[in-house]
């Protein structure tokens, strides 16, 4: 049992990886019991999130928004068939997660969605999303509370 936030993304293409980014920005923060996992592309993460009392996921979302909007959505809002929000990885995490959900005691799920302005290789955030790391660690922290 326990609280994690999770990083999802590529980051080598830029915002895709804003996740990973968050996360490891996040490493320097004193957060006890909460663990803190870059989870990259790698589905195979899910198992370590069995029986999480909170879970936040950190992940770039085409909203439709400005570059940097941070949206705030639950697991249970994205449906198998049709999603509200679309990732650029097609949000195939979340469709897992919500598969395992139905077999392991996973609490709430919160996802942390940031419009992306630019997916192109490269290893940095858009300016955008640099000015907006603050808001979007201070969302987490507030779902950590």
């Amino acid at each position: 049992m326990g609280k994690f936030v999770v990083g999802i993304g590529n980051a080598l293409l830029r915002d895709e990886g804003v996740g990973c980014h968050v996360v490891h920005a996040m490493e320097g923060i004193s957060l006890p019991d909460v663990k803190i996992i870059d989870g990259g592309t790698c589905p195979d993460v899910l198992q370590l999130l069995e029986d999480a009392d909170k879970l936040v996921i950190v992940d770039a979302v085409k909203g439709g928004g400005t570059p940097g909007q941070i949206y705030r959505f639950y697991l249970e809002d994205i449906t198998l068939e049709q999603k509200p929000f679309l990732s650029l990885h097609d949000m195939d995490f979340a469709d897992s997660l919500k598969l395992m959900q139905l077999g392991h005691n996973i609490g709430e799920a919160v996802i942390i969605g940031v419009e992306p302005r630019e997916i192109n290789w490269g290893l940095e955030l858009s300016p955008e999303l640099q000015e907006k790391m603050p808001q979007i660690i201070d969302a987490i922290l507030s779902e950590l509370k």
